[in-house]
């Protein structure tokens, strides 16, 4: 039963999916025929577009056919039309031709034609304005036949060609016959009128000559004026005339010039050109050199016996004459850079420089056409070469009186710590280089460096050690009182008594020979003025020679002659360091009793001895009150540095003393004797590194070292010190000896060797 039931249910579902199928089906097919619908009605429109299309382009392809055939007629058409173009276009051009030819003859033609009325215009006016002396409208006539004179054929008018020819013989004679009076009576107007009229005559080469023969005839005639106002007679010195009345006169010649140059550069280059111009600047070179040299020769016969008789004269002549030939060069040097400019700014308006090259004279340049070398600049460099020597002789003589007559001490100023010594020989030093520079002459320069870098490592090194060799004995006999050493009252100097005879007078005379402390002072203070004087010139001489000046290639000869000053320099610092050690030596006479219980010093002490030490110490204290006193004596009598490298000496010594005591074959060491020597290094480093400006705990390195193994308890603790140190200032032998003369560190010669290397 319950099988045909469900047999029943089976086929009453597939009954359902068939009747489903077949209404899908049925939908299906209408939506295909309405589909095949649309389809049949596009491609109805396309066949017919198509059909459209086919007709448009077929009636297209048969005009396009159509037009094909016919363009091998066009073209041979357009061929005809091109050759009766080209035909035509040519015989055109040769019309035009033919007409340009002959306007040209026409031109020529009429131009000939005004040339002649212009030629029979100017004969007929030309005489006419040279009697009426209306010489620039007849200077004009002439200019005007003169530039049309090539163009006329030969023949042409003769007889007014020989009366603009005569003409112009005729007003080129006025010309220069007035021009020379117009000089002759100094008539300015008169020379500028006539000048002109020679570059319309054709005569502009002699017209410069002649402006510039007028220039320089009025130029001689005003410096004459102003020699004899100024300079007065040979050998005879105005009452009203200034410190370097040549000098004064050279200067007028060379304004004169510069004015002459704006008074008339514009005119001449206007009326003559740019390139003429540099003849009138080299005429006033030429004239420069005349009254320059006057002016030189006459300073040299003025102060003849200056030049060749120099120690007959008194020093403040010669450094008068000296300071008049610095400025004399100085401003020979500035003329000829002005002068040369004025003319390089004048070829650089020249158009053809090639020509203008070829024109100029030998010996001239093609930059400025003015000669290379010139008669005052060869006078001037005689000059130079006298100076140089005058300024050596000068320079030694003063310094050397600054060192033997002029020193002096102020034994009343504590505060003053040098002599006048160094002041004034830096003075000398100083104003003989500054006074050099000012020359513009840079070989006298570096021949004035060198001689004053003579004078330091010569005469003035050798003052300074024979002041220092003759004042030692002294100062040392002064120091054997000890209380000398001690710090006078506040005011009062502390170098009193050294300047006192045995009868209690001052004694004389009073200058740097008689006091150490000065002596040294004043050759530290000489190497702070080396290197100021060097700053100063280095400043003044990058002004005087710039380093795109005319001497920058000579430039390197003067870093060459300051080298040889910083030179000097190392030789005393290094005789400032000998000294130094040679005042320590001195002062060691009250140092040497505070070492000496070191020779009697026992380390090998118990625990007992090292609290008792703790409490009356047996050599450090003493040893720093001592070094003290002496530190605060040179603090009050020499300067910072000075006294800076005798502690700095002082301290080397002191420990070099310590280790050579505590490296002695019978020195013992116990643990507190190790302790003890540990806090006496420590107090005598802590003084100097107190009192010193400068790191010294370097110089104790070595005796930490020697505390540092004198300390140890153990073969461990060695260990750990060797591993610790990499670089040993102590040797192996050493190391072994110190650790030798410990009387209670417990370890043998074989474990020891093993830890230290051999």
């Amino acid at each position: 039963m319950a099988s045909q039931t469900q047999a029943l249910g089976q086929s009453g579902d597939m009954a359902d999916v068939q009747g489903f199928s077949i209404q899908a089906a049925e939908a299906e097919l209408v939506a295909l025929q309405a589909q095949e619908q649309d389809l049949d009605l596009e491609l109805e429109k396309l066949y017919s577009r198509a059909a459209h299309l086919c007709q448009s382009e077929s009636r297209s392809l048969a005009y396009v056919g159509e037009q094909h055939k016919q363009v091998p007629a066009a073209i041979k058409k357009l061929q005809e039309t091109l050759q009766q173009t080209s035909g035509v276009a040519d015989e055109l051009s040769g019309r035009v031709r033919k007409l340009d030819a002959v306007c040209g003859r026409v031109t020529e033609a009429l131009k000939l034609v005004d040339d002649m009325l212009e030629l029979r215009e100017c004969s007929d006016q030309v005489m006419k304005s040279i009697t009426s002396e209306d010489f620039e409208q007849a200077a004009r006539y002439v200019a005007r036949f003169r530039a049309s004179q090539g163009s006329l054929p030969p023949g042409t008018d003769d007889a007014s060609v020989r009366v603009l020819t005569e003409a112009e013989q005729q007003l080129s004679a006025i010309v220069r016959r007035r021009f020379e009076s117009a000089m002759a009576s100094g008539d300015s107007a008169g020379v500028s009128r006539f000048a002109k009229l020679f570059h319309p005559l054709g005569l502009a080469s002699e017209g410069v000559q002649k402006y510039v023969e007028f220039i320089r005839r009025h130029l001689a005639e005003k410096c004459t004026t102003e020699f004899k106002q100024k300079l007065g007679s040979t050998g005879v010195k105005r009452a009203d005339q200034g410190p370097a009345p040549h000098a004064e006169a050279l200067t007028t010649v060379f304004v004169a010039i510069a004015d002459i140059v704006q008074e008339h550069q514009q005119r001449v280059e206007e009326e003559f050109g740019p390139d003429n111009f540099v003849v009138v600047v080299r005429g006033l070179l030429e004239e420069a050199d005349a009254q320059g040299i006057r002016v030189i020769d006459k300073f040299a016969k003025d102060n003849l016996k200056v030049f060749s008789q120099q120690s007959l004269c008194d020093m403040r002549e010669v450094g008068a004459v000296l300071e008049e030939t610095a400025l004399i060069t100085q401003r020979t040097q500035q003329f000829h850079a002005y002068i040369h400019g004025v003319a390089h700014s004048v070829v650089e308006m020249i158009e053809d420089k090639v020509a203008f090259a070829t024109s100029l004279p030998s010996g001239h340049k093609e930059d400025d056409g003015l000669p290379e070398e010139t008669k005052l600049l060869r006078r001037v460099q005689e000059l130079v070469s006298s100076y140089v020597l005058v300024e050596q002789t000068f320079l030694i003589q003063s310094v050397e009186k600054a060192i033997s007559e002029t020193d002096c001490l102020d034994p009343y100023d504590p505060d003053c710590l040098t002599t006048t010594l160094v002041d004034d020989a830096f003075f000398i030093l100083r104003e003989s280089m500054m006074r050099s520079l000012t020359t513009c002459e840079i070989n006298a320069v570096c021949a004035v460096v060198n001689n004053v870098n003579n004078v330091v490592s010569g005469e003035l090194r050798q003052a300074l050690a024979t002041n220092l060799q003759e004042s030692r004995r002294m100062y040392s006999n002064w120091l054997t009182h000890p209380k000398n050493l001690v710090l006078p009252k506040p005011d009062e100097h502390p170098l009193a008594t050294l300047f006192l005879d045995q009868e209690g007078r001052l004694r004389r005379p009073m200058n740097a020979s008689l006091s150490w402390p000065h002596s040294m002072n004043n050759l530290h203070q000489c190497l702070a003025y080396l290197d100021k004087l060097k700053e100063t010139v280095e400043e003044a001489f990058e002004e005087y020679f710039p380093s795109e000046g005319p001497d920058k290639d000579k430039r390197v000869m003067f870093q060459h002659c300051l080298e040889a000053l910083a030179s000097s320099k190392v030789d005393l610092e290094t005789l400032h360091a000998n000294h130094c050690k040679e005042g320590l030596g001195i002062l060691k006479m009250h140092l040497r009793p505070m070492l000496e219980p070191l020779d009697r010093l026992d380390y090998n002490i118990s625990e007992a001895q090292y609290a008792d030490y703790q409490v009356n110490d047996p050599f450090a204290k003493a040893f720093n009150s001592q070094a003290d006193l002496i530190h605060q004596h040179i603090k009050a009598v020499l300067n910072p540095a000075s006294a800076e490298e005798i502690m700095q000496q002082m301290a080397e010594q002191t420990c070099r003393r310590i280790e050579k005591e505590a490296l002695k074959d019978e020195r013992k060491f116990s643990l507190f004797g190790a302790l003890q020597f540990e806090s006496d290094v420590r107090a005598i480093c802590s003084f100097f590194t107190n009192v010193s400006e400068q790191a010294l705990r370097h110089k104790f390195a070595r005796l930490f070292e020697m505390s540092s193994l004198l300390n140890l308890e153990s073969v461990e603790e060695l260990r750990e010190i060797c591993s610790e140190i990499r670089t040993w200032r102590l040797s192996p032998d050493e190391t072994r000896k110190l650790l030798a003369s410990r009387s209670d560190f417990d370890a043998t010669k074989e474990q020891i060797d093993r830890l230290l290397p051999h």
